[in-house]
């Protein structure tokens, strides 16, 4: 076989360079105990029964992160630059120090026998890829655990909610903690403050099983013989001994001693209040409460803008040195800054079309301002009062423009923890600035002489009573327990209103975990959550045509504030804010007089509305008075910060007692969101798909009278309208049926 000339140098420079090559490889220096390394990618391969995430806040090694997830294309193109990478290093003997806290990790959680072993391996740009290779092995499981009592002390209802640790469980020492703490905390709340709680965990048998023993001796009773403070100079200890539930002579219990420090912490004077516990061996405790005050006045101002409300301005004022523990604080806020100028215009919406009559009204600056005297710890620790002055101007651009003045005297009175009970009568005068189509569609008056007398300054003075309680573990992210609401409130003559009502409202929520076990407390694993929630609520209105101005029987009259609304952020989420319900359409007359009515037609209520497209006419939500709403939500967690949620709601508002134009409304919606648990709190985004069917609604239309004045005409017959007519296109028919909220906390 002949081979081409050329080939032969090119096989004698390689066999000539192989040798040096191989030295070279060869001689790679070896990493020392303290060289560092960029670490590229961190993995636990064989870690099944933990959370990958806790291995990794446990160990020191990181990877290099991007600085910011709007670097990501860059730190794509330039992975070696420390602007927008961070490179993070670690080194031979970090890596074995991660690699000791990793087995006892594991060994914590009854995992004693598993191994951990580390395998680097180059990547690009000089960087290592870093996997600690763990094998679990068996647990030691518990083979029984038993709690003895030298004296009866706690329920069985309280035994089984302490033993979160239970016989076939892998020994978890973070378990065996949690149930020796609620063993103690129980113990502890009936009165035994020096309550010793001793464990027994033998040695494992051959098939690492383990019998463990608790005893808990109550030992005696504990009460307060007295209580100082320490770090108060404003307030008196006379005045700091009303807000405390620890009293000479009274038992010295758990729970006393967190809601002292809660009441004490709820006012703006204190910035921090903490119960000092006294060291045990005496049956009367000397209690230590050290405070620390806030400054006497405080200030805070807020600038900002959004394309609805235009400019927006906020400020408050605090004084904390009225003495008695009471506090003053006032607030003022003003909206629609710079409406006129930016009605429209650049990215703000157009709040009010040009040819409103009103354009006026509704563009100039809103308003909302109060002061609130609280007087806490009235006669004892569980009452408090505020009164409150308020004055306000609200506008719903192109709707209404209300106006109200008045004021608040409210007390709360505290039953048990977290279970208030509080009184409030409110008198405000107010006054509605609107066009005759917001009269016939909200109150279901239409004549021009009933709307001239309801726009006129009338009173609304509710007597109100409500109660809460809550029972859920977490007020930020609850995944057991229950809260409930309940408010009532009367209106009429004898508490000054002209408006007369009676109303109920009550609200509810259920939240259940599963996937893990019942009460088990585990730092690794996060349970999926059902969250339930329920709201109902009946009005009906009373009020007299003499009391508010009105000829004849105006009974049906009911004022909007106090109707029930559906939809929302937090109420079903296909609709927007208040968009579910009893709803009216208002269409301009010019449109009808295109589509072939006369001004003779209109008039008289006889034009037939179906040939206008629906665009052309806008919707009016009128509210009812009664409301069944249901809530159901799927909590998904995805990492220890980030989780799912698909929820289903549905609500049906009604008109019972209502004299309205609008018939009554129900709809079920399905959506998703996301939860992003951040530093200031959960950040919240639903998607809810909004239904789109057609619907028959009535129409109302406004047309002059003989003396120029606005007259409401309802049209005899109801239009068949869709938000998807005419249809706008596929992308942009999904994007209609997609309702998008965005905000901080849970739904519910």
């Amino acid at each position: 076989m002949s081979v081409p000339v050329f080939r032969l140098p090119l096989a004698i420079l390689l066999l000539a360079g192989a040798p040096p090559v191989s030295r070279a490889q060869a001689a790679r220096p070896v990493l020392g105990l303290h060289d560092s390394m960029t670490v590229s990618t961190v993995a636990f391969p064989g870690a099944v029964n933990v959370s990958t995430t806790d291995l990794r806040g446990v160990i020191f090694t990181r990877p290099s992160p991007c600085r910011l997830i709007l670097f990501y294309p860059a730190c794509k193109a330039f992975p070696t630059s420390q602007l927008f990478i961070d490179r993070r290093r670690t080194t031979p003997a970090a890596l074995g120090e991660d690699i000791t806290s990793l087995r006892v990790y594991y060994w914590r959680r009854g995992y004693r026998d598993a191994t951990v072993d580390t395998v680097i391996t180059p990547a690009k740009h000089g960087w290592v890829s870093v996997a600690f290779r763990i094998t679990e092995g068996e647990p030691t499981r518990v083979a029984s655990l038993v709690v003895t009592q030298r004296t009866p002390v706690l329920t069985p209802a309280e035994l089984g909610y302490a033993q979160v640790l239970r016989a076939g469980d892998p020994l978890s020492l973070i378990a065996l903690d949690t149930v020796v703490s609620r063993l103690r905390d129980a113990v502890w709340n009936h009165g035994y403050g020096d309550v010793r709680v001793d464990t027994n965990v033998p040695r494992p048998d051959a098939s690492r099983l383990v019998p463990v023993r608790i005893d808990v001796d109550p030992r005696w009773l504990t009460r307060v013989g007295g209580v100082e403070f320490r770090g108060n100079e404003r307030l008196s200890d006379a005045t700091l001994r009303r807000a405390v539930l620890l009293t000479p002579g009274t038992l010295y219990t758990r729970d006393a001693v967190l809601e002292t420090e809660r009441r004490l912490f709820e006012t703006p004077a204190l910035a921090r209040a903490l119960v000092v516990t006294p060291p045990a061996g005496d049956s009367v405790k000397r209690i230590t409460v050290d405070v620390t005050e806030t400054r006497p006045h405080q200030a805070s101002a807020t600038l900002g803008f959004n394309t609805i409300d235009f400019g927006q301005a906020r400020v408050e004022l605090r004084d904390n040195t009225l003495g008695a523990g009471r506090w003053l604080d006032l607030r003022a806020a003003v909206g629609n800054l710079l409406g006129e100028q930016l009605n429209g215009r650049a990215i703000f919406r157009q709040a009010v079309a040009p040819d409103e009559p009103n354009l006026g009204a509704f563009l100039r600056p809103t308003y909302q301002a109060s002061a609130t005297l609280t007087q806490p710890w009235i006669a004892g620790p569980r009452t408090s009062a505020a009164v409150t002055l308020f004055a306000g101007r609200r506008s719903l651009p192109g709707v209404v423009v209300d106006e109200d003045f008045g004021a608040t005297l409210g007390v709360v009175r505290e039953l048990g923890v977290r279970f208030p009970i509080g009184l409030t009568y409110r008198l405000e005068s107010t006054r509605v600035q609107a066009g005759a189509v917001y009269f016939c569609a909200g109150y279901g008056i239409c004549d021009a002489a009933t709307i001239q007398a309801l726009a006129s300054r009338q009173r609304l003075a509710p007597l109100g009573v409500s109660a809460w309680i809550d029972r859920s573990d977490d007020l930020e992210v609850p995944t057991r327990g229950y809260t409930a609401v309940i408010d009532a409130e009367h209106a009429s003559g004898a508490t000054g209103s002209t408006f007369a009502h009676n109303r109920v409202a009550a609200d509810a929520s259920w939240y259940k975990p599963f996937r893990v076990q019942p009460e088990r407390i585990e730092d690794t694993t996060l349970p999926f959550v059902l969250a339930l929630h329920g709201r109902a609520g009946w009005v009906r209105p009373s009020a007299s045509g003499s009391a508010l101005g009105v000829g004849g029987d105006a009974s049906g009259i009911l004022h909007p504030r106090a109707r029930f609304y559906a939809g929302g952020m937090q109420s079903v989420r296909g609709f927007a804010e208040n968009d579910l319900g009893p709803r009216v359409l208002q269409v301009r007359r010019a449109s009808l007089i295109a589509a072939g009515c006369t001004d003779a037609s209109i008039a008289a209520g006889t034009c037939d509305p179906s040939g206008v497209a629906s665009n052309e006419f806008f919707t009016r939500p009128t509210g009812g008075s009664t409301l069944v709403e249901a809530s159901a939500e799927l909590r998904v967690p995805v990492t220890r910060v980030l989780g799912l949620v698909a929820f289903l709601d549905g609500a049906h508002v009604g008109t019972a007692g209502l004299a309205s134009l609008a018939h009554a409304k129900g709809a079920v919606t399905p959506g998703g969101g996301f939860r992003y648990r951040s530093p200031l709190g959960i950040l919240r985004l639903d998607l809810g798909l909004h239904p789109v069917g057609e619907e028959r609604l009535p129409v109302v239309v406004a047309v002059p009278d003989a003396w120029g004045n606005d007259r409401v005409v309802r049209l005899a017959t109801e239009k068949g309208y869709s938000p998807l007519d005419p249809s706008p296109g596929t992308l942009r028919s999904i994007g209609r049926r997609l309702v998008v909220h965005f905000a901080m906390g849970q739904a519910f």
